[in-house]
């Protein structure tokens, strides 16, 4: 009986050690999971949050695509290689660039001449005209038209909608769509073979532009387009005759002394020659337009290779150069 009674007392304790230690481990255990589980949710929150940013930021350069995407219309190829390209070089002394569409030259920009001495325009001017310098050189010129023409091709311009016209106000001729403008003509703005005169210019660019654009079909005329002024009936005959380029002076020079000793007028039809006598008459042509006007030297200049005959302000605006500053001229010494 009492070792019945002894065997039952070792058999209670092994129950009691074995509960206890199957009580510890899982006590361990659990331990365990419960330490476990914060570094486990930091875990997943860094890695919510990684993914919250890699978010954020695909969704930043998808705005930054739509930003670039909206400076092109819908359905533009952003990948389409460019068809106008520029050459920039020297022509005759002066900055020129030639715009090529599918390498053929379609239209040449020039520059006007730099030269502290005979450039009496811009010296006055230069420092307050920075914007409209940068719009009078032929790079900047010629790479604005080349982006226009890209961007037609880019979004399949019918080249039968290119088309030029005379604008009545603005006295120019204007190569445009029916919804862009692409350029206009000017005594700085010619045929890279120039026919010296602006009208008819303007229509083989034109043409050119329209074929290299995709269409065989030339234009004939320019709506609109003014007749050639009836030549000049000169009250004297003509001595003898010169061509060159002309330039033009005025302001700072307004109220001081001519070569001659006589005050000089900015608005008087006058102007300046290296060697005609004092008081000769002169007509000057310009050869862009056909406009001819008579004056009379009273001045010396210019100096620069080239230039013929410097005009007044006054002299120049009947002929149409001081928006170009310098002009193809027919110079024609009357007796």
């Amino acid at each position: 009986m009492r070792n019945k009674l002894v065997l039952t007392g070792l058999a209670a304790a092994l129950t009691v050690s074995v509960v206890s230690a199957l009580s510890t481990s899982e006590a361990n255990q659990t331990l365990e999971v419960e330490k476990s589980a914060p570094e486990t949710v930091r875990e997943q929150d860094a890695s919510i949050e990684a993914s919250d940013e890699a978010d954020a930021s695909e969704e930043a350069q998808d705005a930054d695509a739509v930003k670039v995407g909206d400076s092109q219309p819908k359905g533009a190829v952003s990948d389409k290689p460019a068809i106008a390209k520029i050459h920039a070089y020297e022509k005759s002394g002066r900055p020129a660039a030639t715009l090529y569409v599918r390498n053929i030259p379609v239209v040449t920009f020039l520059g006007t001449e730099k030269s502290a001495e005979t450039e009496k325009v811009a010296t006055t001017k230069s420092e307050t005209a920075q914007p409209e310098a940068n719009q009078q050189d032929p790079v900047w010129r010629a790479t604005t038209v080349a982006a226009k023409i890209n961007q037609l091709d880019r979004d399949g311009v019918d080249a039968n909608n290119i088309k030029v016209i005379w604008d009545k106000e603005r006295e120019s001729y204007v190569i445009k769509t029916s919804d862009a403008h692409i350029l206009e003509m000017s005594e700085l703005t010619i045929l890279p073979k120039t026919t010296k005169d602006m009208g008819d210019d303007a229509l083989k660019i034109t043409n050119l532009l329209r074929r290299q654009m995709g269409t065989t079909v030339a234009l004939k005329d320019i709506p609109g387009r003014p007749k050639p002024p009836a030549p000049a009936v000169a009250a004297t005959s003509v001595r003898y005759q010169v061509n060159g380029e002309a330039s033009w002076y005025g302001p700072g020079f307004h109220g001081n002394y001519t070569a001659n000793g006589e005050v000089y007028n900015q608005y008087a039809l006058t102007a300046a020659h290296k060697t005609l006598p004092f008081g000769t008459r002169v007509r000057v042509t310009n050869l862009y337009n056909g406009r001819s006007v008579v004056v009379r030297i009273n001045d010396r200049g210019p100096f620069i290779p080239g230039r013929i005959i410097d005009l007044s302000q006054g002299a120049a605006q009947l002929i149409g150069v001081t928006s170009s500053g310098v002009a193809p001229v027919q110079m024609d010494i009357l007796q």
